[in-house]
């Protein structure tokens, strides 16, 4: 191997080519400025504005639902007047827990009436007092079994059946009967 001296390299011309420092310029200062403000105004429509927005949409929103608030109270104001016509005209659970007197005629109208003259009917809670006439025995008889046929009725019991005529003539006949509430799931 050879013993030469390395070459280095070196700089063999000169550049003339000289770039002032304009950071310190009166444009780059602004220019800067501008900058942070855009970069202020960003952050304030994210940070400030859309956050008052938000809160002026639940303010109108709060105020909306205060006056339909303010609606529903005073339609309420007079509650205890509706409870109270409420009360008088709704049934009582003593009378909730009756058997429906339409029902009661429609027995008696399906059992007896087609059958026999009614003459008189008084209900009272439970019990049905039936006076009926122009029947015979036999067709007495009948209209018991029709009745004791139905659901809302809990049995019967003939109090009279009598008659001023001859053998097999019409009589006049009283029925006491006790209802019940119809029994479902048979």
């Amino acid at each position: 191997m050879s013993r030469r001296k390395a070459t280095y390299p070196a700089k063999r011309t000169m550049n003339l080519f000289y770039k002032p420092d304009r950071t310190t310029r009166p444009a780059t200062v602004a220019l800067y400025v501008l900058f942070v403000l855009t970069c202020l105004l960003g952050l304030s429509k994210v940070l400030v504005y859309d956050l008052w927005a938000q809160t002026r949409q639940a303010e109108l929103i709060l105020a909306t639902e205060e006056a339909r608030l303010n609606g529903v109270m005073a339609e309420l104001a007079d509650y205890a007047a509706v409870q109270e016509r409420y009360s008088r005209y709704s049934a009582t659970e003593e009378e909730q827990a009756l058997i429906d007197r339409m029902e009661v005629l429609a027995l008696l109208d399906g059992a007896v009436g087609s059958v026999a003259e009614m003459n008189a009917v008084s209900i009272s809670g439970d019990t049905v007092q039936v006076q009926f006439s122009g029947v015979t025995l036999a067709q007495t008889a009948q209209i018991v079994r029709n009745l004791e046929s139905s659901p809302i009725v809990a049995g019967t019991v003939v109090n009279t059946a009598s008659t001023t005529e001859a053998d097999g003539a019409h009589v006049q006949a009283g029925i006491r009967i006790q209802l019940q509430k119809e029994v479902t799931g048979r």
